[in-house]
């Protein structure tokens, strides 16, 4: 058996809401025996697939017959329609000879059986060891990772559930893709909201956020004291074994209870920003995992003092959001990490800076600067044009992206300079080509060296620079890194001097 194809190929235990259709997609089942004793009456699979397969009854313990494959692994392959199916494997032809299976293999709630979920596409299943929860062929084993999130209480998203991080790309999907890897309601008639999947991956630590849809905007905010931390907001699993992870959606505990809802009054100092003038049409909103981060939700200052407030009611536990500047209905995010209040009764947030956690007055911004933009391509393979994006332009980011030009005499060098950027704090990308978000920098080898770098409230890496004065700077990396760029050190040849007469005075 290939491990590197097992490893490729995605183990779809997921299951939810199906739509009636008759279209039927083909499923493949398998088993390891390797180790057990084969029955003279060979291995058998039975569940409540059989009667749709074309077997005379659902859980025969006789009639669907597994194809030994050689080397130990059996397989059974047939066509379903959407469901969700259990299954057990049985080494003979009767059920006294079933598996027993793992807890972490199993439907749960009670329900002891194996499962596997039609969802609109082919099912593959790995071939896991029989009475085990290990897919192994005698070389490489990888660990069941089951993960179970609970959204009892929530509106459900009529796209799905979905399950990302970097532990895709075991599984035949991409990293940090929702939607690629959708968890389900596999326990039915139970009254809760709990969606599972499971799949196999090698041992190794994982970091992953669920999302109640398929889109980061429906990505859950992580709380604090389960974050990865140092600015880092998804979740972390160690898998050094069968591995069970469960939590309620965007909390810290393993099951949503009901909760209370309070009042929370943000304020919002909007004086001193470079894109808001105070006395024309600006608006303020925030946007927050409650809203799918769509904003929408409007700030107003009543007595014009360039305060923006806003009273709304949240559920109790940690709120997260960001302030957002709306001008010609364009928005602009505000720098830094995203911003939490605890919310334990009615609250009434202190007032902060916008792009700030500081409460009270805030500070002037330093006068315009030229900031030169300067990047080293000579690791990549550089395209016609590179550009740089950012929060320094109008409109921001990909919008007003500025193309950078080839420096004299360092090929392989690229840069701009620009007049009068105005925000105290910049947070800007590189982009090799034309294309603003397939071609910008992802930092893949970042190594933990992210000094430069900050992460947006949607957890990608952008660059960060915090201007104190209104003097030029240039800003110069090597793409994809945090490793400055020094050019421009011509050799200085040795020069001798010297004296007449020798010795002299004076």
């Amino acid at each position: 058996m290939n491990m590197k194809k097992l490893i490729l190929t995605t183990f779809c235990a997921v299951a939810g809401v199906f739509g009636l259709s008759a279209q039927t997609y083909s499923v493949t089942i398998q088993v390891n025996m390797t180790g057990q004793s084969i029955d003279p009456n060979g291995v058998h699979v039975a569940g409540n697939f059989q009667l749709l397969a074309g077997a005379s009854v659902d859980w025969s313990a006789s009639e669907t017959a597994m194809t030994d494959g050689g080397g130990g692994y059996y397989s059974y392959t047939c066509s379903l329609p959407n469901g969700v199916y259990e299954y057990k494997f049985i080494n003979g032809n009767d059920w006294p000879m079933a598996e027993s299976i793992p807890a972490e293999c199993q439907v749960g709630g009670g329900n002891t059986n194996r499962f596997f979920v039609v969802d609109g596409a082919d099912v593959f299943l790995l071939p896991v060891s029989y009475s085990s929860n290990v897919v192994s062929d005698g070389t490489t084993t990888l660990e069941l990772l089951r993960f179970t999130v609970d959204l009892t209480g929530s509106t459900i998203s009529p796209l799905g559930v979905s399950c990302a991080g970097d532990w895709q790309a075991f599984t035949g999907a991409t990293n940090w893709t929702p939607g690629d890897n959708k968890l389900y309601d596999v326990i039915s008639n139970d009254g809760l909201d709990n969606f599972t999947g499971i799949y196999y991956v090698p041992a190794g630590t994982y970091q992953f956020k669920f999302i109640n849809g398929v889109s980061w905007t429906e990505a859950e905010a992580v709380p604090t004291a389960c974050q990865v931390g140092g600015g880092n907001d998804n979740r972390q699993v160690v898998v050094s074994a069968p591995t069970t992870v469960k939590y309620c959606f965007s909390s810290c505990s393993d099951m949503c209870v009901p909760v209370s809802t309070y009042s929370l009054t943000l304020n919002v100092d909007m004086n001193f920003n470079c894109n808001f003038d105070v006395n024309s049409t600006d608006s303020v909103d925030i946007a927050g995992p409650y809203n799918g981060w769509a904003g929408g939700t409007y700030l107003t200052d009543g007595d014009n003092d360039g305060v923006y407030s806003i009273t709304i009611d949240v559920p109790s536990g940690e709120f997260t959001y960001k302030a957002r500047i709306i001008r010609n209905l364009s928005p602009t995010w505000e720098d830094g990490a995203n911003k939490t209040v605890q919310v334990d009764a009615n609250t009434i947030a202190p007032t902060r800076c916008f792009g700030s956690d500081v409460t009270g007055s805030c500070a002037p911004i330093p006068a315009p600067a030229t900031i030169t933009f300067r990047v080293d391509m000579t690791n990549e393979t550089p395209a016609a044009t590179i550009f740089v994006k950012g929060s320094f332009t109008n409109p921001a980011w990909d919008g007003g992206s500025i193309a950078l030009v080839s420096t004299p005499g360092n090929p392989g060098v690229y840069e701009t300079t620009v007049a009068d950027v105005c925000p105290g704090t910049l947070r800007f990308k590189f982009v090799n080509g034309p294309d603003m978000v397939a071609n910008e920098e992802l930092y893949p080898n970042i190594a933990g060296d992210t000094v430069c770098l900050s992460r947006n409230p949607f957890n990608n890496w952008e660059r960060i620079f915090v201007r104190t004065n209104a003097d030029a700077q240039t800003l110069q990396f090597v793409y994809d890194l945090c490793t400055e760029l020094t050019i421009g050190m011509n050799d200085v040849k040795p020069l001798v001097v010297n004296m007449f007469p020798n010795p002299a005075d004076n």
